[in-house]
């Protein structure tokens, strides 16, 4: 199994990036790009299964978002991080028409990359919609509450990575502490999940960017983009929760109403909108079938 797990420069950005197979021997590269927080370190057991699922006769590349992973003092706006998407798949992936993309949202990654569809129209094999927030975000409920608790998060919880770096300087200690968090988890992916949130997210930058860029979703991400989605309705696989706090009500429902003839999915398991801490093998799963 060949992979690779590095920090580069996309147009000057430091943008950690994590690669299974080799893209150039491969016909097909599957592109997972991350929801909020951005941080591909969470979608590595999601991407080692496909790569088995497909007997490792694929490449998959997973993107972090810009100023997650690593943390960066800017912060980066929707357009520029599905301007960073766009060219980092330009620059590590063959841009001959002849090599196809599947391409992967989750959640806020869903909406980019349903506004990099366009761009790779002749290269697209298929696009996954995982938990997708691609409209009316600020309804939901977990966005109002956000919406409303915003002015103060912005500030404490910064705050507090800060104070819990501070009273627990050892990665040892903080290791044993997370680990309890996912205790749940698949044994399998417990590993990379701990590291995630160690060496990822427990930095005060990490949680100013993402909060700075939920805060954005909140108003940016409101009517759905129709347009596209009818353009591409027939590569457009839409994977939709039963509790997904993140989407409101109903969704699920009137999109099957609107595209009656879309591969529109809603979720009988009750998986969790952040699927990657419990359910990676099961998405993964969804998705191989619907490509095979």
């Amino acid at each position: 199994m060949v992979s690779k797990q590095e920090v580069i420069k996309i147009d000057g950005i430091l943008t950690h990036i994590y690669q299974l197979g080799d893209p150039l021997l491969s016909s097909k590269s599957i592109v997972i790009i991350p929801g909020n927080p951005g941080l591909g370190g969470f979608y590595i057991p999601f991407g080692h299964e496909l790569y088995n699922l497909f007997n490792e006769n694929i490449s998959i590349l997973i993107i972090s978002q810009a100023g997650h992973s690593p943390p960066l003092k800017y912060c980066f706006t929707l357009n520029e991080q599905i301007e960073h998407k766009i060219k980092t798949i330009e620059k590590l992936l063959p841009i001959n028409n002849n090599h196809r993309l599947i391409l992967i949202g989750h959640s806020i990654g869903a909406f980019m990359v349903l506004n990099m569809l366009d761009k790779f129209e002749n290269r697209l094999e298929r696009a996954f919609f995982l938990f997708p927030t691609i409209e009316r975000m600020k309804e939901s409920d977990a966005g109002k509450r956000f919406v409303r608790f915003y002015p103060i998060l912005i500030y404490i919880l910064p705050f507090i990575c800060f104070i819990i770096n501070l009273l627990f300087p050892f990665n040892w200690l903080k290791r044993k502490l997370i680990s309890y968090y996912f205790s749940n988890s698949p044994l399998d992916d417990r590993s990379i999940l701990i590291d995630t949130v160690l060496y990822d997210l427990l930095n005060p930058l990490t949680i100013k960017n993402l909060l700075q860029m939920a805060n954005e979703e909140m108003s940016l991400v409101k009517q759905r983009n129709d347009q596209i989605i009818k353009r591409f309705i027939n590569k457009i696989t839409f994977y939709y929760g039963t509790n997904d706090h993140w989407v409101p009500n109903h969704i699920a429902k009137q999109m099957k109403q609107i595209y009656p003839k879309g591969d529109i999915i809603q979720c009988t398991n009750r998986y969790l909108h952040a699927f990657v801490l419990k359910h990676s093998k099961e998405l993964a799963k969804i998705v191989f079938d619907r490509i095979y």
